[in-house]
């Protein structure tokens, strides 16, 4: 009898940075009061919440103006 496993840890590797990013960005909501539903972080999820944009140009756009909104 013989267990074969290939394991490839490629898409970790891959979300790790992007995790990261979320982290700070929940950080600097947190910082502004912000609460709930963080629409504005659509831009990372294939279901967002509180968001009804789905063009991922538009939902990068967003992020970047609630990013830089002082």
């Amino acid at each position: 009898m013989t267990l074969q496993l290939t394991w490839q840890g490629s898409d970790s590797a891959l979300a790790a940075p992007l995790v990261l990013d979320l982290i700070r960005l929940v950080d600097l909501a947190a910082a502004r009061g912000e609460q709930g539903g963080l629409g504005h972080l659509a831009f990372f999820f294939k279901s967002p919440v509180n968001s009804e944009l789905h063009n991922l140009a538009d939902q990068y756009a967003l992020l970047c103006r609630h990013v830089l909104a002082a």
